[in-house]
């Protein structure tokens, strides 16, 4: 519907969110951000350097408050 459209951490708040979400994972690059997610304020997703991903959740402090591995990002519904 209309409302799944994400919105995207802003550019002044990107930086220290993306910071965030790495020193959790350790390793990895950003691939995309969201504001008003429904578990936290910002989620960043990060694909870790195995291809997999993980999706970390921050505060409005940019504190890390729960993350979630997502597998790779080839990996696709199994419908066989």
């Amino acid at each position: 519907g209309a409302g799944d459209t994400a919105t995207p951490i802003p550019a002044n708040e990107i930086d220290r969110a993306s910071a965030a979400a790495l020193e959790h994972t350790g390793q990895g690059h950003v691939s995309d951000t969201e504001v008003g997610d429904e578990e936290s304020l910002y989620e960043v997703e990060v694909t870790l350097d195995d291809g997999s991903q993980v999706d970390v959740q921050l505060d409005a402090d940019f504190k890390v408050v729960g993350d979630e591995h997502d597998g790779t990002e080839d990996e696709g519904p199994n419908d066989d």
